[in-house]
């Protein structure tokens, strides 16, 4: 039988026109991850949406669900976790904005944009938790959409992308700790 394989690599490189670069020669992989910003801020609002939706819900059912002659949101134990949930999506939202600020503006964000991300998918997380904790059983039933929003959390999170890249980044960049990998 005869031997198919090539004996030696016979890549080409192509050459292209100077007038057909775009930006900085040699600078291309830091445009793709500055590019990449966009998508982070973007990933960020979904999630403190998905964690408004979350801290919303849980509030109205605590208030509405009576046991004992009294609302369960009276409860410090069904109370304080969704409060807890409330502050990280707002404190995940003024990172979010001050990122897509700074993308605006056209200025430097990656730090900004990695961080909301980082924030807002833990938050969202914690608030998904707190609504079903706070309505129990009932978090199962159709009409409070909080297990099927869960579910695509569980499946779809944010939290699955590569928190240690973006953990990386700030170690790096934002704190100027030496490369982790």
């Amino acid at each position: 039988m005869m031997n198919t394989r090539p004996t030696k690599c016979s890549f080409a490189i192509s050459r292209w026109p100077a007038e057909n670069l775009i930006g900085e020669e040699g600078r291309g992989f830091r445009y793709i991850l500055d590019g990449m910003n966009a998508e982070r801020i973007l990933i960020a609002a979904e999630c403190v949406g998905d964690g408004t939706f979350f801290v919303e819900r849980a509030v109205k059912y605590v208030g509405e669900r009576v046991v004992f002659g009294r609302p369960i949101g009276q409860n410090q134990g069904v109370q304080f976790p969704i409060a807890r949930a409330h502050a990280a999506v707002v404190a995940a939202d003024l990172m979010r904005r001050q990122a897509s600020a700074l993308f605006d503006a056209g200025r430097p964000c990656g730090a900004e944009a990695n961080t909301a991300k980082l924030l807002a998918s833990e938050a969202s997380w914690q608030a998904a938790n707190a609504s079903m904790d706070a309505h129990g059983g009932y978090g199962f039933a159709e009409e409070y959409d909080i297990e099927r929003k869960s579910a695509k959390r569980a499946s779809t999170s944010p939290r699955r992308s590569p928190t240690t890249l973006i953990l990386s980044y700030i170690g790096q960049h934002v704190l100027g700790m030496p490369r982790s990998f």
